[in-house]
């Protein structure tokens, strides 16, 4: 009689311990989805202000070209920028041509 009851516990326990891991499978699950989503999310918004920097920079190069007027630290530090940038084309445009020309 004791052994059975013993066994009837374990039994018990052991589908109790079997649903507790059903349940924790499934919140895995769900909470899988919601990290992929989050993922995403946070893919879009990278994206987003990466656009948003691109449209400054591109607003700041409108701006200094029609002689628009910037704080003065980043105004030389922005000329900098842009004149290296300048530079670098430049002297792709002479690799370009040299490449042409050969």
């Amino acid at each position: 009689m004791v052994l059975e009851q013993y066994i009837q516990r374990v039994e018990e326990r052991l589908q109790l311990l079997v649903k507790k891991l059903q349940q924790l499978q499934a919140e895995n699950v769900l909470l899988k989805d919601e990290v992929k989503i989050q993922q995403q999310e946070l893919q879009q918004q990278q994206q987003s202000l990466q656009s948003l920097e691109e449209r400054l920079q591109l607003m700041k190069i409108a701006s200094t070209a029609q002689g628009g007027t910037t704080i003065a630290a980043e105004d030389e530090a922005f000329k900098k920028e842009i004149r290296g940038k300048i530079n670098d084309y430049i002297k792709e445009i002479d690799r370009c041509i040299a490449l042409l020309n050969s």
